[in-house]
């Protein structure tokens, strides 16, 4: 007889937003009669019309306040002072994390009907945050097909105890450090590590792929090394380049991070393999988080509606995220399968999973040791 799926970590005993153990969630999981339509019907069709105007007015929003960063920097840089730089990070690499939510929009083909202009606006939106478009937008999408697959999930790997301890041990301690939320995603990017370089056509990310998607690699990693030449030489040298951008990339990093993050680990998540995985069981994993402090709507409702993003991640825009949630939260609920948790404090309920939960902590569903 096999074990059921049990917890990613064990619970924290301060925890605030308390989640049923992996046992008995995988209980209440397995023996829900829920399907995807039964869901699908609970939605408005509304929520599944892409309005190209309204999405790009969301994109020229956050463009534009991005686009200011280059006239506020020498008022920081003249004052010297160090509350003000970042005060000026944190803003800026805030904004350049929603405006990386829009072009992750493009991706999904939830910005427009028209895939071209998703293309084009997903460019124009991830270039200026060092982000190859199509190779992102690929890997990211095989994230959404196997989310909480232990092998065949992208972007944050479920390590088996067995298999971190093969990593180097520079590579073990840094996931494990503080430093990790600021600097594993331009790394798995361009460096390559589990996935696959998104820069380079022949990484492993594009083993099997045709010669279209090697070359959309090349065509969007040379936008992004376009982009970053011209900082450099807006810049000067490489120390305004650091402070003036680097600071603000740095802070967009943490962000990313910490919401895909929460929005996957928690005190009772699931893990599954080929034995018992399903599309519905893996986008039931995914939690809804909300910040406060109206940092949810400004980030385009991508932390308290990613559950129905994960059930129809090329279907709902995410302007629709809400209205959508509204009427599939009671559904989960009453089944006892959705997760959503209000935070009083986001950055210390992050920095209390990123330690207790990391990458590991999960058995095997089928009961083999990890």
């Amino acid at each position: 007889q096999r074990s059921p799926p049990t917890t990613m970590c064990p619970p924290a005993t301060h925890d605030a937003t308390p989640i049923k153990d992996g046992a008995n969630r995988a209980e209440i999981v397995a023996e829900s009669k829920l399907t995807l339509q039964d869901i699908r019907k609970a939605i408005p069709q509304e929520c599944f019309e892409k309005n190209t105007a309204r999405s790009m007015l969301y994109l020229v929003r956050d463009l534009a306040i991005c686009a200011t960063a280059p006239l506020v920097y020498p008022y920081v840089a003249a004052s010297g002072n160090p509350l003000a730089y970042l005060a000026y990070w944190n803003f800026y690499g805030f904004f350049m994390w929603c405006l990386f939510v829009v072009g992750h929009d493009c991706g999904h083909t939830t910005f427009s009907p028209n895939k071209t202009l998703n293309d084009i606006c997903g460019h124009i939106a991830h270039a200026p945050l060092m982000v190859p478009y199509y190779p992102w937008a690929m890997s990211h999408r095989r994230h959404h097909m196997y989310h909480n697959h232990q092998k065949k999930d992208a972007s944050h790997p479920w390590f088996s105890k067995s298999s971190l301890k093969k990593l180097p041990a520079f590579t073990r301690n840094f996931l494990k450090s503080p430093l990790a939320p600021f600097l594993a995603y331009p790394i798995y990017l361009f460096e390559g590590s589990f996935d696959g370089s998104h820069v380079f056509p022949l990484s492993k990310l594009y083993k099997g792929s045709q010669m279209r998607a090697r070359v959309e690699c090349a065509i969007s990693a040379v936008t992004v090394f376009a982009f970053g030449t011209a900082a450099y030489m807006f810049c000067g040298d490489a120390r305004t380049l650091a402070l003036a951008y680097g600071g603000c990339y740095a802070c967009f990093s943490f962000w990313l991070f910490m919401v895909t993050y929460l929005q996957h680990h928690d005190h009772g998540t699931l893990v599954y393999d080929d034995s018992d995985w399903t599309y519905l069981k893996g986008a039931l994993e995914t939690v809804d988080r909300k910040y406060g402090f109206g940092l949810d709507n400004l980030h385009h409702n991508i932390s308290d509606g990613h559950v129905v993003h994960h059930l129809f991640f090329t279907q709902v825009p995410h302007y629709h995220l809400t209205k959508a949630t509204e009427q599939v939260a009671p559904l989960l609920r009453k089944a006892g399968v959705y997760k959503r948790v209000d935070h009083d404090n986001f950055l210390k309920d992050f920095w209390r999973t990123f330690f207790t939960c990391n990458f590991t902590g999960w058995k095997w569903a089928n009961g083999k040791d990890n």
